[in-house]
């Protein structure tokens, strides 16, 4: 008698075995374990048939009628709180049961926004008799702490690795409020510079805590077999934007999707320097949200480089996509022979050794 995905999913319910031990069965069926290091790709388990996304659809549903419910309440705390109930009891059927990963994400964004609303609303009528800039500040950080322990507890109950990715949000976003309220009341607003700095400073510093944490989940998990990968793989795409973005503020002056009047042709050509560095990044960690994060800024560099030139000027937009195009491309079909070669040669040797004792 074979075993069948449902099979393990029955036993993860019934707690026979956890997650990573299903995970870890279901690499082994497949041969997983032993292709993985010479054909590994960074693995979507969202989907597993068209039952997913009919699933999805009916969470979708649920959603709806559970807003235009809370909405005869007049979103009431109530309402909402009875809708984020009915959001976890859904979870309780399709996560901790079904393990089915698109209608789970939902349901968990569904969760915690309901969860945080209905304690926003709570903390609001709690604080009615404080001045509405102190009442709006006290509804911010009661917002932030409600989205850290919300999701926390979500994440503790079903492990659902993209509840990872909302914790790491709401944990971001508490800190920003706390390290833009310390420096404004510790400093003066006489100083533009540094409050324009400051949003993009903390962005990079988080950003860098969090791909350090995605980077130890994929130290402990190098074949990318358990449920400890897919952390990695949230972490890393929560932490590219905010590296990417800070980075090129910081360094280049440039704001969010590319270049503005301010800029230069060597702002233009750091910026293309900045993209390979991030590159031989991605190449070395063998994650690509970094990557993304960074293409429209190239394409923008390229774009405005072309747009200099006589020659190129009337088809730059043309040109700047079609090369972006045809880099990512190259780029997606020959990543692994890329990596093999790239991470021989010395000290990234060294580096790959350091961080993937196993990963080819």
């Amino acid at each position: 008698m074979n075993l069948t995905e449902q099979h393990l999913d029955t036993a993860v319910s019934r707690a026979i075995i956890d997650a990573d031990q299903r995970s870890a069965l279901m690499a082994l069926a497949t041969g997983d374990d032993i292709a993985r290091s010479n054909t590994e790709e960074e693995q979507f388990r969202f989907i597993s048939g068209f039952n997913d996304i009919f699933l999805a659809i009916g969470v979708a549903l649920f959603i709806a009628a559970a807003m235009m419910a809370a909405n005869l309440f007049d979103y009431s705390t109530l309402s909402l709180a009875v809708c984020a109930l009915g959001m976890w009891l859904v979870s309780e059927v399709l996560t901790a049961r079904l393990r089915r990963a698109i209608p789970s994400m939902l349901a968990a964004i569904a969760f915690v926004g309901f969860a945080v609303w209905a304690s926003t609303m709570f903390v609001e009528g709690l604080t009615s008799a404080l001045d509405p800039q102190m009442q709006n500040a006290v509804s911010l950080y009661g917002a932030a702490i409600g989205g850290c322990i919300w999701a926390s507890l979500y994440l503790v109950r079903f492990r659902l690795p993209f509840s990872v990715l909302l914790v790491s949000g709401a944990v971001v976003w508490l800190g920003f409020l706390i390290v833009t309220n310390v420096f404004v009341g510790l400093s003066s607003l006489q100083e533009p510079i540094y409050f324009q700095q400051l949003p993009a400073s903390y962005a990079l510093a988080s950003g860098l805590v969090l791909f350090g944490l995605a980077m130890w989940f994929d130290r402990i998990d190098p074949d990318r077999k358990s449920l400890r990968a897919d952390y990695g793989f949230w972490l890393h795409l929560l932490a590219a934007p905010l590296i990417v973005h800070a980075m090129m503020y910081l360094i280049t002056g440039l704001s969010f999707g590319g270049l503005d009047g301010g800029a230069t042709a060597g702002s233009a050509l750091l910026v293309v320097g900045l993209f390979a560095a991030l590159a031989l990044v991605a190449l070395v960690i063998n994650r690509r949200a970094i990557l993304v994060a960074a293409l429209t800024y190239l394409g923008g560099a390229l774009w405005y480089l072309m747009s200099q030139s006589e020659r190129t000027a009337n088809n730059a937009e043309l040109l700047s996509i079609l090369l972006i195009s045809i880099f990512v491309i190259g780029l997606g079909v020959g990543w692994h022979a890329i990596r093999r070669a790239l991470i021989q040669v010395p000290p990234l040797d060294r580096l790959d050794h350091a961080l993937f004792s196993k990963q080819v």
